[in-house]
């Protein structure tokens, strides 16, 4: 589509100059600390990974100066399977076992982490032989082998939450109770006891001591290990000397770029083990990082230890906040794009100004011949994209109501909490009309969702039309 640079000038700068590198004492830290947190928020589509792709671009590109020399490393949130997974995201997205040149092929640069993540699967595959012996229910044995593949029950302190069990499981049962039972059920198993009856030279000696930590402190266990991994990765000593020589540096590798995509669909896995463990770690790193966090709510609304515990290395100036585009300036994206002056107006309308429905809107206008039904489907995709599989259910049935309120819910929701998915599609800004007087879904996507689900289904679209339909 056209391009969209000219109406961001001021948020490009701003995060150009934010993946500058740190120097000691001048960072927005502690004296020492090289240490960046750059925060782009703002609600689905409104072009958070956009902004990031360019900017990257730019300074990646042939002959900036200066050149990045950073190690480049990653995860979003769209894999819905994995988001629950404690390991499967950092161990098996972040730390990949290939990473990209001037990285020598084939080499794995994070040899630390995955002993840690070789001796937390085979905790894992110890549970799930003890559940599987045992008489717990069989949604307890999953609510709990969950939770234990969070790293949430390998921590002390670390609470139970719904938003857990919903990352973990996508599960759309009321889960209290099962999840009360879970954690009680895991606090029992003897695979996860740590035993003492061993001297403490023997237990070194038989890994038992390693085990025991990464059973009772698993996020500060896996912290250790990242860091020194890119430590020696980056051409620093903090592990065994040894490191050096089995795992020489990335040649013009001099600090890290650590990005965090959707996080919050990553959040309810990674934001304990960040706050608590990893931060506080690349804090003292010897090598600078940025660390580059997308989401749809601002960091310290998320979670309260982002500034209790984060806020001094979060300047205000990188902390970035994208609004849709104003009248003008998406009237001039639109005739950028070709369309003809006199649609503009109503498309403006139609998607108020974001830019993921507008270029949407330009796509379907430029695909002369485009099948309409396959459109509609890439839409409903695109449009859902951030939503877990219970939302996307919430939102096809909320596109069938006229107003969104508990009351209009109930017939399309029989039996369910209709204050909690009314709560969710408040919050949900990417769908939610901002301009209408009562909460409705935005007209556009209305129109096209509901045509998706007659082309795909007739009967449910029938059904769910007369569901809707005012008593």
């Amino acid at each position: 589509m056209a391009d969209r640079d000219a109406h961001r000038g001021s948020e490009v700068a701003r995060l150009l100059a934010a993946l500058q590198p740190v120097t000691p004492g001048d960072g927005p830290g502690a004296a020492g600390s090289q240490l960046r947190i750059v925060g782009i928020s703002g609600p689905g589509g409104v072009g958070k990974s956009y902004l990031l792709r360019h900017v990257l671009d730019v300074a990646e590109a042939p002959g900036a100066e200066p050149p990045p020399r950073w190690l480049k490393l990653g995860v979003d949130g769209s894999n819905e399977q994995a988001r629950g997974d404690f390991f499967a995201i950092v161990d098996g997205q972040l730390a990949r076992h290939s990473l990209l040149p001037p990285a020598r092929p084939k080499r794995d640069y994070f040899p630390q982490l995955r002993k840690v993540a070789s001796v937390h699967r085979s905790l894992v595959e110890a549970v799930a032989a003890e559940l599987d012996a045992g008489a717990a229910p069989p949604e307890v044995k999953v609510a709990a082998l969950a939770l234990l593949k969070a790293g949430r029950r390998l921590n002390k302190v670390v609470p139970k939450t719904r938003e857990l069990f919903d990352a973990a499981t996508a599960s759309d049962a009321d889960v209290g109770p099962t999840l009360d039972e879970a954690w009680r059920l895991v606090s029992s198993l003897r695979a996860l006891r740590t035993s003492t009856a061993l001297p403490g030279p023997l237990r070194d000696a038989l890994g038992t001591t390693y085990r025991g930590r990464v059973k009772n402190d698993l996020y500060n266990v896996t912290a250790d290990a990242l860091v020194t991994d890119l430590a020696a990765a980056l051409g620093h000593t903090r592990g065994p000397d040894l490191l050096r020589f089995t795992h020489p540096p990335i040649p013009g590798a001099e600090r890290l770029l650590l990005i965090l995509d959707d996080f919050e669909a990553l959040a309810p896995t990674l934001e304990e083990f960040l706050v608590g463990a990893l931060v506080p770690q690349l804090a003292e790193a010897a090598f600078p990082v940025t660390l580059v966090i997308l989401s749809r709510d601002e960091l310290g609304a998320m979670h309260p230890a982002w500034d209790q515990h984060c806020k001094e290395y979060r300047r205000d100036e990188d902390q970035i906040h994208l609004a849709p585009f104003g009248h003008e300036a998406a009237l001039d994206l639109l005739a950028q794009a070709g369309v003809p002056e006199a649609r503009r107006e109503q498309l403006y309308q139609d998607t108020q100004g974001f830019p993921f429905l507008l270029s949407l809107l330009i796509e379907e206008l430029g695909a002369e011949g485009a099948d309409s039904a396959l459109f509609l489907r890439k839409f409903f995709d695109r449009t859902s994209r951030w939503m877990t599989e219970r939302e996307r259910e919430w939102f096809v049935r909320v596109c069938y109501l006229d107003s969104v309120n508990v009351d209009t819910l109930a017939p399309l929701f029989p039996g369910e909490n209709v204050e909690a998915i009314q709560d969710w599609f408040e919050k949900e800004a990417s769908i939610r009309d901002p301009a209408a007087p009562v909460f409705r879904v935005r007209p556009l996507i209305r129109e096209k969702v509901r045509r998706y689900l007659e082309l795909r289904s007739p009967s449910r679209h029938r059904e769910l039309t007369e569901r809707a339909r005012p008593q």
